[in-house]
């Protein structure tokens, strides 16, 4: 059985942000629950397919980013036998180069926090 955590080429912060998917004229209100450099773990109301590519826009700190992704895996959740809320893994295919600093300086800032805090406190975040 394969570990995605060996996979992965940067470290990733549960940080929970906004974000807007666009699919053609749609526009789709999501979370990301999990970010890196390389990607995000987004949940999503609306089914997307593997290897699907879209335009997403995150809001940080007052900042949009714009980012293109690529569908990599998905699940679905369900509530009462109804399919209610997906997550996908998405990988990053285009970002500029701003915006990538934006987000690795949020990421560092999220790793430097958890940090200091006693071993007890980090456990229960």
């Amino acid at each position: 059985m394969s570990n995605h955590e060996e996979r992965r080429n940067y470290p990733r912060a549960k940080i929970k942000l906004p974000v807007v998917k666009m699919a053609g004229d749609d526009l789709v209100n999501a979370e990301i629950q999990d970010l890196s450099l390389g990607g995000a773990f987004i949940r999503c109301p609306v089914m997307v397919r593997t290897k699907d590519k879209f335009h997403m826009v995150i809001s940080a700190k007052g900042r949009l980013v714009s980012i293109i992704g690529e569908v990599v895996w998905q699940d679905l959740n369900k509530i009462n036998h109804k399919a209610k809320m997906h997550g996908m893994g998405v990988q990053f295919k285009q970002i500029f180069s701003g915006d990538r600093r934006f987000l690795r300086e949020a990421i560092a800032n999220y790793h430097r926090n958890r940090l200091w805090l006693p071993r007890i406190l980090r456990s229960n975040r």
